[in-house]
């Protein structure tokens, strides 16, 4: 037999909608719901449960049939339309075969006479409530699993782009050996790895509250130019854009010497505003572009890091900064080759 608590087991977490013409039995029996189900709604006829239904989410409807304005299996019938998988106890104070079967064809989940008995009314809501909280709690699982995908999916894309940057900045040096003869190759790669000096007692340090919004804007670039992407919603280009247009107004504020920094994230900024020309590329070569954009904001991430607490002072600070100026200029190139070729020569040193 199944008992009130075994009904809780399931029920208490699930919203009841009890439809019902006789208002005293409506009141009685809504009072007899209460206290198994999260939440009962009541209503006075198939229109009246109908606009409720409409405005609220249900697990379960019981719903009487003979009732005026609009009867309950005309009600079921729109419910039905809306969410077909919706569980309906019907009740009816016919026990006709006719009747019950047209209720089934309805898609009604079950069905209660009049008079109304507590234990069938335990008997038929246990399956019915066991089911729907069961939908529920693999609705909710799966949202879980969905959830934890996509940090697992962040945390591989920020791998990634450790190992893209492993790549791009082979390529840098590659492309840093090719602008010498092979006699100042060498000469070229002991600059650019030479000890940092500092420049005087000067001391240039970004400040807390640029630091903590330069980490933050850094790391919405590569995540709203991977949204971009996925759905091509032009919002995400705005936004990565403005970004980077914040970062070089905060660069220009320090040292001169991070002015060609400052400038080419301004350049580039500028060209993302265009949009059709980044968007063009960035369609065309998304996981490069991409690529690029990692290399570039983890670098200067640790480059932010860094200089929070040492000096940016220094006689040789450009080989630090110039390498993601590189990177940038190379972006600019794809985006805008005429521009690059205005502007003149990149200068490395």
């Amino acid at each position: 037999m199944i008992t009130i608590k075994n009904l809780q087991k399931f029920s208490l977490r699930l919203k009841m909608l009890y439809v019902e013409d006789n208002d005293s039995l409506r009141e009685e029996t809504g009072k007899v719901f209460e206290p198994l189900f999260e939440r009962v709604d009541l209503a006075s006829n198939g229109k009246e449960g109908l606009e409720k239904y409409n405005n609220n989410l249900y697990d379960v409807v019981i719903t009487d049939i003979n009732m005026p304005v609009m009867n309950g299996i005309e009600m079921i019938e729109r419910i039905r339309e809306i969410n077909p998988e919706q569980k309906i106890i019907a009740i009816s104070a016919h026990d006709e075969t006719t009747i019950l079967l047209n209720l089934i064809r309805k898609g009604v989940s079950s069905f209660i006479i009049k008079p109304i008995n507590l234990d069938d009314m335990l008997t038929v809501l246990y399956p019915v409530c066991r089911d729907a909280d069961a939908q529920n709690t693999n609705i909710e699982l799966f949202d879980a699993l969905q959830a934890e995908r996509k940090k697992l999916q962040q945390m591989v894309g920020v791998l990634t782009s450790y190992l893209h940057t492993v790549d791009i900045k082979n390529d840098q040096l590659g492309e840093l050996s090719t602008q010498t003869n092979m006699e100042d190759k060498s000469q070229l790669l002991e600059e650019y790895f030479a000890k940092d000096e500092e420049q005087g007692d000067e001391k240039v340090v970004f400040i807390w509250d640029d630091c903590e919004e330069m980490r933050d804007l850094l790391s919405e670039i590569p995540d709203k130019l991977s949204l971009y992407t996925q759905d091509s919603q032009i919002q995400h280009i705005h936004r990565a854009g403005e970004a980077i247009s914040k970062i070089s107004n905060i660069l220009f504020r320090y040292s001169p010497f991070l002015d060609p920094l400052a400038e080419s994230l301004e350049r580039l900024s500028r060209l993302i505003a265009e949009e059709k020309d980044f968007i063009t590329m960035l369609d065309s070569k998304p996981d490069h572009i991409l690529k690029l954009f990692d290399a570039i904001c983890i670098d200067l991430s640790i480059y932010v890091k860094r200089f929070a607490t040492e000096s940016m002072a220094m006689k040789n600070i450009h080989h630090i900064h110039q390498p993601t100026t590189l990177s940038i200029q190379q972006i600019i190139t794809l985006i805008s080759p005429v521009e690059t070729e205005d502007e003149g020569d990149f200068e490395l040193f």
